[in-house]
């Protein structure tokens, strides 16, 4: 369950430590060869699942439930249409949007969603020393968040494929195979190649006789 920010009196701290940590994965990401947007997208990535991890496994002043216990409905927040659903939806957009730009895989970025919130809420419930509640709601609204990051991913990498000029290897290459093409055809006789359009040594030579 995600709290609201007064019941996680840590959550920028933990954010910015967790992000600290991961700082030199993402700058060894960016330094990688590739096109800018799987960079740029990598670079961000341990920020958004630093988030992720900060607000939803910080530890807050609440007790919820027993060991193992794990509910299916919000009874603080009335489900997905109050202002805790919406965040709980928008929590995943970053990450799952960004693991999608970083490896160009939708289907990634879903599966690591719905197993990132799937494996959060079980922590919640494992662990009530944390002050969580485990919600089926949480874990249907993080999915979502994650669908819809994976979607905005899909439409921003359709676009930036769309106005991709063709390299320039391709452009020398099919220019190679133009060249190549437009010569005359030649064929074998004894260990030469001899064009078409040229004739043998001996056909000169009765030609000449004539």
């Amino acid at each position: 369950m995600l709290e609201t920010y007064r019941g996680i009196p840590h959550l920028l701290d933990t954010w910015l430590v967790l992000t600290g940590m991961a700082l030199p994965i993402a700058l060894s990401s960016l330094r990688r060869p590739g096109e800018l947007v799987p960079r740029l997208a990598s670079f961000c990535l341990p920020a958004a699942l630093a988030l992720v991890l900060a607000a939803t496994l910080s530890p807050t002043a609440h007790r919820f439930g027993q060991l193992g216990q794990c509910g299916t409905y919000l009874t603080t927040t009335g489900g997905l249409t109050s202002l805790q659903g919406l965040l709980n939806i928008l929590l995943f957009v970053p990450a799952a949007g960004m693991l999608t730009l970083a490896g160009g895989r939708p289907a990634d970025g879903i599966a690591a969603g719905v197993g990132m919130s799937a494996a959060v809420e079980a922590i919640q419930a494992l662990l009530p020393q944390l002050g969580r509640s485990c919600q089926l709601h949480d874990l249907l609204a993080n999915s979502l968040g994650a669908f819809a990051g994976v979607g905005l991913a899909v439409v921003l990498l359709t676009l930036t494929r769309r106005r991709r000029l063709i390299p320039t290897p391709y452009v020398v290459e099919h220019g190679a195979i133009v060249v190549v093409r437009g010569r005359a055809p030649a064929r074998h006789r004894r260990g030469e190649l001899v064009p078409v359009g040229e004739p043998a040594n001996g056909i000169r030579q009765i030609a000449r006789a004539r």
